[in-house]
């Protein structure tokens, strides 16, 4: 039998203290909740695929039995393979964040061009601001072709450096505000762990965008881009918030709010830092 007070019910959220009673080698036997009186964590006879799957369907038991019941160890592993890789997606200037400074910006060039670039009103673009105008100036870089591979590969290290300030930014956010605000939340003792486990499994819908990412072409139009990209968020964005309501048990509309708030500051980080460090290191 496994104790451990920090053990949740799959089904209710509440506290338990184990998961399973072991009655021999091969007698096993799940808890009841004594809240709901249902299986705490049905999982635990799963196999990993079928955990796998009710993830993607976004099944919020299956969220805390991964949070809560589980030792999953390797989440620095996958928090850093998918920051690398919205790192590669900016870098190659081939996301939703790039169709968007693209077109805000009115950047037109061959890496943009009939890829990343929607033609938009002028009273809508940024460029027209004083205060953005340098840095979509520095956002409208050189063409890859004949330019040095050292200064695309110290490109790609600030781009990297400002993905991870982006995250580390929006995990406060969401965390600070939580605690701030304890009332409209039942959980507030949230463990670094635990809360880099969640960001990590619910960042993971990232991977929707490689499909665009290794076989998009020059003639994948922006439009077709821009839609494939919004769909990834909007998964993205319900993922997030499923998630951190299972770790909080904050309200729906209230969690809503911090997470558009925390995506919108990390948008904002992205736009501004590169051109901030890349002004800093020359």
């Amino acid at each position: 039998m496994i104790e451990n007070k920090q053990f949740k019910c799959v089904n209710c959220s509440k506290n338990v203290g184990a998961l399973f009673r072991n009655y021999g080698p091969s007698v096993l036997k799940l808890s009841k909740c004594e809240h709901c009186k249902g299986i705490v964590d049905k999982y635990i006879e799963y196999d990993p695929v079928i955990v796998m799957i009710d993830l993607v369907l976004i099944s919020k038991e299956a969220q805390r039995h991964i949070i809560f019941n589980t030792d999953f160890k390797a989440y620095w592993k996958l928090f850093i393979i998918l920051m690398m890789l919205e790192t590669y997606g900016i870098w190659r200037n081939d996301s939703l964040f790039n169709i968007i400074v693209n077109s805000l910006c009115n950047i037109q060039n061959n890496s943009t061009t009939n890829t990343t670039f929607i033609k938009l009103p002028q009273q809508l673009l940024l460029n027209n601001l004083e205060s953005y105008n340098m840095d979509c100036m520095d956002w409208a870089r050189e063409e890859k072709d004949g330019v040095d591979l050292f200064i695309w590969e110290k490109d790609f290290y600030i781009q990297f450096i400002s993905t991870l300030m982006g995250i580390i930014v929006f995990i406060l956010i969401v965390h600070s505000t939580m605690r701030l605000f304890s009332t409209y939340t039942r959980n507030t003792k949230v463990g670094i762990v635990k809360l880099l486990k969640s960001y990590s499994l619910a960042n993971t819908s990232l991977l929707f965008t490689l499909p665009t990412l290794v076989w998009g072409t020059h003639e994948t139009s922006p439009e077709t881009r821009l839609l494939h990209y919004l769909l990834v968020f909007l998964y993205m964005f319900t993922v997030f918030y499923n998630v951190f309501t299972v770790l909080y048990e904050s309200p729906r509309l209230f969690t809503t709010v911090i997470l558009l708030l925390s995506h919108l500051v990390k948008f904002i980080m992205a736009f501004h830092m590169p051109p901030l460090i890349r002004t800093l290191t020359t």
